[in-house]
């Protein structure tokens, strides 16, 4: 617990810098341009997150539940060869995505209310993911235990992001300009992940990385790996659906202004979203040491977490309704709607924060399949409500719907730890 809670106060010391510097950054493009064309810009980079998130193995998850047995057996070649495997499937996959990207502007121009001129960009724009194959140097930070490096990393793309749109509205930059300042800071910190993450090899491996490298080694990582894989893939790409598809489904629904106001809502319940992530990312080595040592502080450590994360959340929630209308105000008139929207979100992401050890113990008891099963009813129930509540009662019904399948998720992801821990 102690060492949980000191990685995580690292992690959260980067993530809560590239929060302020995110909710900074639209913020302040949402006060440089028209609601519309902020909801242009919103609708192009949350159109290339959502096919990086679908096209997204999240290895640095296997890393972590392979790769850490495997380092402190002292098999460093099998460990090698896993990390190896991680990086040609992250090119690969990036690879993929990019293409993707500019082959599905066309079929999806209209349906975002994109002009001709937005789609040619959207094309040169989707480029940006040929950068994204950042996984495995994630997965070697949280493997050597350097959640110091991956602090720093968060918050490379919201600083360089945060000055470039300061630079844009500072000499009165067209829409256009914003656009590249968004993905010029997405390819930056990409980059710097990847560097990063090779670098920390060096010096903790007795041979060259690359030495004995075989195609073979991807298919030898045999069927458990693969299992987790493409479990972990599903699990991320039903994480991605209340995240970023659900402000394309409300352009949609709509128009570009209430996707620029669903973001501006859901950028400041990322102050909970955020360290929900962070809180999984950083227990689940821990608990995965733990369990694999029958250690009896797991069960305990886990439930725990989740207690305290869940009230810690419950205090945003309370400053938002309080203090919320003032906060939106400093943005511009226009987006003080978006209040109610922003305070229901809080309240599901507490769910969400409570969540996050208990998902965490999931993957470490080997339950992740179980876990996805949990989280596919939990989205289908999302998005029918979604679809219902958008169209009856407006921006308030994706909070309802967030909410109410928030909690969903959460009875049934405690009932599956639990059960399992008992047994």
């Amino acid at each position: 617990m102690n060492r949980t809670l000191k990685n995580f106060g690292k992690v959260l010391r980067g993530r809560g810098i590239a929060a302020v510097c995110s909710v900074a950054a639209t913020a302040l493009m949402a006060h440089a341009l028209p609601v519309e064309q902020f909801g242009l810009v919103i609708l192009l980079h949350t159109y290339i997150m959502v096919i990086k998130g679908f096209v997204n193995f999240r290895s640095f998850e296997a890393i972590v539940r392979f790769g850490i047995p495997l380092q402190e057996a002292g098999e460093e070649d099998r460990l090698k060869a896993l990390l190896r495997s991680t990086i040609v499937l992250d090119v690969a996959a990036s690879l993929f995505a990019a293409a993707i990207g500019v082959l599905a502007v066309p079929l999806v121009a209209g349906t975002l209310h994109w002009d001709a001129q937005l789609a040619n960009w959207a094309s040169v724009y989707s480029l940006i993911l040929l950068t994204t194959p950042i996984n495995t140097g994630s997965g070697i930070l949280r493997l050597y235990d350097r959640f110091d490096a991956l602090g720093m990393q968060y918050t490379v793309t919201p600083l360089v992001r945060v000055v470039l749109v300061a630079a844009a509205w500072l000499v009165d930059g067209s829409m256009w300009l914003f656009i590249l300042a968004w993905g010029f800071s997405f390819c930056v910190g990409n980059l710097y992940m990847i560097v990063r993450g090779l670098a920390e090899l060096k010096g903790k491996l007795s041979s060259p990385f690359w030495q004995g490298f075989r195609w073979t080694d991807i298919r030898a990582q045999g069927s458990e790996f693969w299992k987790f894989i493409g479990v972990v893939y599903w699990q991320t790409s039903i994480d991605l659906l209340p995240k970023h598809l659900s402000t394309l489904l409300a352009g949609s629904l709509l128009g570009p202004a209430a996707a620029g106001l669903f973001r501006l809502a859901r950028d400041a319940a990322t102050v909970l979203n955020q360290p929900a992530v962070m809180l999984r990312e950083v227990i689940f080595p821990d608990l995965t040491r733990a369990y694999t040592r029958d250690s009896v502080d797991f069960a305990r450590n886990t439930f725990r977490t989740a207690f305290y994360a869940g009230c810690a959340g419950f205090v945003f929630v309370l400053i938002a309704f309080l203090f919320g209308e003032q906060i939106l105000r400093l943005v511009g008139e226009d987006y003080v709607p978006a209040k109610l929207l922003m305070v229901l979100l809080l309240v599901a992401g507490s769910f969400e924060l409570a969540s996050a050890s208990l998902r965490a113990a999931a993957y470490a008891m080997g339950r992740a399949a179980s876990l996805l099963r949990i989280h596919v009813l939990g989205i289908l129930f999302y998005l029918v409500l979604f679809f219902i509540l958008t169209r009856l009662m407006g921006l308030t019904g994706p909070g309802l719907a967030a909410i109410f399948a928030s909690l969903f998720t959460l009875i049934l992801t405690t009932r599956l730890v639990y059960r399992q821990s008992a047994a």
